[in-house]
C-alpha cells in the first residue's frame, strides 16, 4: 500500500476533479467530514465544498499551497472501499487533519483500489497543518496503521534479489526498481531506498562475486527470442507513457501491449527505459529462471519497438488464434522453454515453428 501526494495549489481543483469522476460512474463519494455550515444544506454541490475549503483557506494568507490532495493505493483488492476510507481517515488523524474538512472518494476506474482525499492545509484556527518531511511523515503513518515494517520487508527483497542472476550492477539496480527502490553507491556500499529513507545497505562485494558467477545461457534467450517474435505478430511492444497521470512513479514509465502479456501470462518483466522521454532501451527479467537480461541480448530494440499495424492473430484467454489458419498456440509453451536449461526443442517449440506449414 501507498500515499501519494497530488497537486497543493490554491484552487481546489480536486473537488472538480474527484467530483467529475464520480459523474462519470468511475468514484464515489465515501465520506464528508467537518463541512459544518453546509449541513442546512439537503445536497451540497461540488461547488459549495471547494467555496467551503477556500474560504477556510483565506484565514492564514502566509500558507501558499492550501489544498491537500492524497492517494492512498492499495495493491489489487486487497482492501475493498469500506477498508481505504477507515485507513484514510485514520491516516488524516496522523497527519493532523482529524478536525480540517475532508472528502474521501473511493475510485475504480484502476487495477488497484484507491481512495483520493481531499482537504485544505489551514485550521479553523487559523494555524497551518505541519508540512516538514511530510512525504515521510505520511509514509511511516501509513505503515503503522497497516501493520507494515519497511525495515523487515527491504532485508526480505534484498534476500529475494540476490538469488537472480544478473551480469552488471546496473541489472541490480534495475531488479531493486522493480521492487520499489531506488539506489545510490557511497564507497562499498549500496544503499536501498524508499520513500527517502535508507532501508538496507548491501555490500558491494556480494554483488560483485554475483555478477562474476554469471554464465550466458544461449537455450534462454533464444527460447525468450523466439517468445517474443511470436508475440509481436499479435501485440505491439511500441512503449507508451503509463496512463496514470497523479502517481509520480508510474508517470515516469512506460508500457506496451507485450509487456502486458509477458508480465500477465509469463511472470517476464520488460522494463523500458528513457532519457529526457526518448525510450532508447530496455531490460528484460525473467522471474521463472531469476535472470536479468540486457534487451539488445534478446532481440534488437528497433524490431521491438516497431508499430503494429496489422495484427496476425489475437490472444484468447492464454491461446494465440492466427486469423490465417486458426491455429492455437499456447503462450504458457513459451516459458517452459525459458526455464528448460539443456537439451533439443522441445514439442512445444516445433509447434511454435511449423506455422503456416
Amino acid at each position: 500500500m501507498i500515499v501519494q501526494f497530488l497537486s497543493s495549489n490554491s484552487r481546489f481543483a480536486a473537488i472538480k476533479y474527484n467530483a467529475d469522476k464520480v459523474s462519470a460512474g468511475k468514484a464515489e463519494l465515501m465520506s464528508v467530514k467537518n463541512f459544518q455550515s453546509l449541513s442546512v444544506l439537503d445536497r451540497p454541490k461540488p461547488s459549495d465544498y471547494r467555496s467551503y475549503l477556500r474560504m477556510i483557506g483565506t484565514l492564514n494568507p502566509k500558507v501558499k499551497n492550501k489544498q491537500l490532495h492524497a492517494v492512498i493505493m492499495a495493491k489489487g483488492h486487497s482492501y475493498d472501499k469500506h477498508q481505504l476510507t477507515h485507513i484514510a481517515w485514520l491516516w488524516l488523524k496522523k497527519m493532523g487533519y482529524a478536525h480540517n474538512p475532508h472528502l474521501i472518494y473511493f475510485h475504480n476506474d484502476n487495477p488497484n483500489n484507491h481512495v483520493h482525499i481531499v482537504s485544505v492545509r489551514v485550521c479553523k484556527n487559523r494555524k497551518s497543518v505541519e508540512s516538514r518531511y511530510e512525504k515521510l511523515r505520511a509514509s511511516l503513518a501509513l505503515h503503522q496503521l497497516i501493520g507494515f515494517d519497511p525495515v523487515v520487508q527491504a532485508e526480505m527483497d534484498y534476500s529475494k534479489a540476490v538469488t537472480y542472476q544478473f551480469a552488471t550492477m546496473n541489472h541490480f539496480i534495475i531488479l531493486l526498481k522493480t521492487m520499489g527502490y531506488s539506489a545510490y553507491i557511497k564507497g562499498t556500499i549500496l544503499y536501498m531506498v524508499r520513500h527517502s529513507k535508507s532501508l538496507r545497505k548491501v555490500d558491494l562485494n556480494i554483488i560483485e562475486k554475483i555478477i562474476k558467477n554469471y554464465k550466458d545461457n544461449t537455450f534462454e534467450v533464444g527460447a525468450l527470442k523466439q517468445a517474443i517474435e511470436l508475440a509481436l505478430k499479435v501485440v505491439s511492444g511500441e512503449p507508451v507513457r503509463h496512463p496514470s497521470f497523479w502517481h509520480s512513479y508510474l508517470r515516469k514509465n512506460y508500457k506496451s501491449d507485450l509487456s502486458e502479456v509477458f508480465h500477465d501470462k509469463l511472470n517476464i518483466d520488460i522494463i523500458y527505459h528513457s532519457k529526457d522521454e526518448d525510450v532508447n532501451g530496455f531490460t528484460l527479467i525473467n522471474h521463472r529462471t531469476k535472470k536479468v537480461y540486457d534487451g539488445n541480448e534478446i532481440i534488437d530494440f528497433k524490431r521491438l519497438v516497431r508499430p503494429l499495424f496489422r495484427p496476425e492473430g489475437f490472444f484468447e484467454g492464454d491461446r494465440i488464434i492466427f486469423y490465417e489458419d486458426q491455429k492455437r498456440y499456447q503462450p504458457n509453451n513459451v516459458p517452459s522453454l525459458a526455464v528448460k536449461m539443456s537439451g533439443g526443442a522441445s514439442d512445444s517449440e516445433n509447434k511454435t515453428t511449423r506455422r503456416g506449414r
